[in-house]
């Protein structure tokens, strides 16, 4: 009888897409069919085969079905003599139909970590904390924590991060065999949502061993994270996620990552996560003030309003630049920024301070500052004449008051708050990227400052400039502070009353000179340093006594030799000498 078999590996796998963990050895396939003969009846024949276990398989828990079938084929024909005596013609045999024409077995993997029983039963728990990055540096910070809930308060940061912790330990430690087993293809499957995606991750600790991996989809919607196969008793592991936040705009309000533990262990509480913070804008926006110049004067004639034909007639030249940087993200994101300017149009009782004549802007597309009727309200001519140096009032009429170094000065502040009518400025910064500047051209009211303030040594103006979103959402936060501009303002007439110190401060001032001298001669003299020196008392004196020679003595026509006699002195000296 010719019969034919068929083993097949994992036909259930195969039916699912999945690849097969085995092949056969000598087939390098997963299936093969072959044929074999029985030669007679009660007869057998055995069929060996190898299965081959194939590298980097998965599933390590399920066992391995082999299962085999067979058919029969045919029947050898018999010699034609022996047909011929036999009446009936030849049966074909059958197979039995109360049995199944296939058997299955299963090969079984060794599970240390489990027990007796070849299950293995799991406790996997997951922990998450979120974190800021510090640069590009594997340094994280905890963000802080309001309400019970993270708070992350986004700044110029590309990406964050979600600090997780998986441990795999028994949960009651007095009967340590009913769970905390090895936990089959564990794994970590965390959902982002769409202002979010993944960046890379970052495995800081793992006992016993590190086999952390993670990887994503096409989009970085979805992280998959291999904890180990198998993640083992007793083990845990602390890694990061991180997660880049280039997606993350003005209507981004909470941010809620899924996360969820697989495995193929027998554990039944391993139920979804979800990881929630609140999101905060800071929008680093950087705004400083500069007056050109700092300081002016104000002198002449007054002229009326009416006569006021070109920016020239009204005064001195005053430009206020405010620059602002953005430290932080595109403002694109965020809405339109503007700048909030308190303007000192007029003092207290209505008369003009500062005239408003232009608004420019570098660095932003074309400014419309907000409202249009306060600049250049009269309509005068615009001059290109600076006019930044100081006006001497040849034509004032001073009064009797003369200038004294020690008079009282008067002076007094000039702003929004007090002594000023302000109105608000707005302009948006359209089109800011990282830097802008909106400059303001206008001219010191000459003609009030001669009426109400001819009498103060000097007066300063305050302009005082902030920066709001005015279309920010709740969860958008602007630090900055506000900017504040100085002018002081000089009047022209001290200059011209000047008339020299008064003649008794000149007097006291050469008597006590004098007094000084004649102290400072005085102490010299009572101190010896006017007395010269005199020759005899420096130069030492003496007394000499000159012996007179003794008469020679020549007897025999020789000389005899005589004593020579010493000189006697006798010296007097002073103490000191110069």
């Amino acid at each position: 009888i010719e019969i034919n078999y068929t083993f097949e590996a994992e036909n259930e796998r195969r039916q699912l897409g999945l690849p097969s963990r085995v092949r056969f050895k000598d087939h390098l396939s997963d299936q093969f069919t072959a044929s074999t003969t029985l030669r007679g009846q009660n007869s057998e024949e055995c069929v060996t085969t190898k299965l081959v276990l194939q590298e980097k398989i998965k599933d390590k828990l399920r066992p391995i079905p082999i299962s085999v079938s067979v058919t029969i084929t045919g029947v050898e024909s018999s010699s034609l003599s022996a047909r011929r005596e036999r009446a009936l013609p030849d049966l074909i045999p059958i197979l039995n139909s109360n049995e199944s024409g296939t058997k299955t077995t299963k090969v079984e993997f060794l599970k240390e970590g489990c027990g007796d029983d070849n299950e293995c039963h799991s406790n996997l728990k997951l922990q998450y904390r979120f974190c800021t990055r510090e640069g590009n540096e594997d340094r994280f910070t905890y963000l802080p924590i309001e309400n019970g809930t993270p708070v992350l308060v986004l700044k110029d940061q590309k990406d964050i991060a979600l600090e997780i912790m998986v441990t795999n330990n028994p949960s009651d430690a007095k009967n340590p065999r009913k769970d905390g087993e090895d936990a089959y293809e564990a794994k970590l499957i965390a959902t982002f949502p769409d202002s979010l995606t993944y960046s890379a991750f970052r495995e800081m600790r793992g006992y016993p061993e590190k086999q952390l991996t993670c990887g994503a989809n096409q989009n970085g919607s979805q992280a998959e994270c291999e904890l180990g196969n198998p993640f083992k008793r007793n083990s845990n592991v602390t890694f990061y996620l991180i997660l880049s936040t280039t997606k993350i705009n003005v209507d981004t309000t909470d941010l809620d990552i899924n996360l969820k533990l697989e495995t193929t262990s027998t554990q039944v509480n391993l139920t979804p996560i979800t990881a929630s913070a609140k999101v905060v804008l800071e929008l680093l926006l950087s705004l400083t003030g500069v007056a050109k110049p700092s300081q002016v004067y104000f002198g002449g004639n007054i002229v009326g309003e009416s006569a006021m034909k070109s920016e020239d007639h009204i005064g001195n030249l005053i430009e206020y630049e405010f620059r602002v940087t953005n430290l932080g993200r595109p403002l694109k994101t965020f809405g339109t920024a503007s700048l909030d300017i308190q303007w000192p149009k007029e003092i207290s009782n209505g008369k003009w301070l500062l005239y408003l004549m232009k608004i420019d802007s570098k660095g932003l597309e074309k400014v419309s500052c907000q409202p249009e009727n306060e600049i250049n309200s009269l309509h005068v001519a615009e001059s290109h004449n600076s006019r930044r140096k100081r006006e001497v009032a040849e034509k004032q009429i001073t009064d009797s008051k003369t200038f004294s170094l020690f008079s009282e000065r008067k002076y007094k502040t000039l702003d929004c708050n007090v002594n000023a009518r302000c109105v608000d400025i707005r302009c948006p910064l359209k089109g800011l990227d990282s830097k802008a500047s909106i400059v303001l051209r206008s001219r010191l009211w000459n003609s009030t400052f001669l009426e109400e303030y001819s009498k103060m040594n000097y007066l300063d103006i305050l302009v005082r400039a902030s920066i709001s979103v005015p279309a920010a959402a709740k969860n958008v936060k602007l630090t900055n502070e506000v900017a504040q501009v100085r002018v002081t303002v000089f009047p022209a007439k001290p200059v011209a009353l000047y008339t020299g110190v008064p003649w008794w401060i000149i007097s006291v001032a050469i008597f006590a000179g004098i007094l000084m001298l004649a102290l400072l001669v005085f102490l010299l003299w009572k101190c010896g340093f006017f007395q010269r020196s005199r020759y005899e008392d420096s130069v030492p004196r003496y007394h000499a006594v000159r012996i007179r020679k003794e008469e020679r003595q020549i007897r025999d026509g020789k000389c005899k030799d005589l004593e020579t006699k010493q000189w006697f002195t006798k010296w007097n000296e002073n103490e000191s000498y110069s």
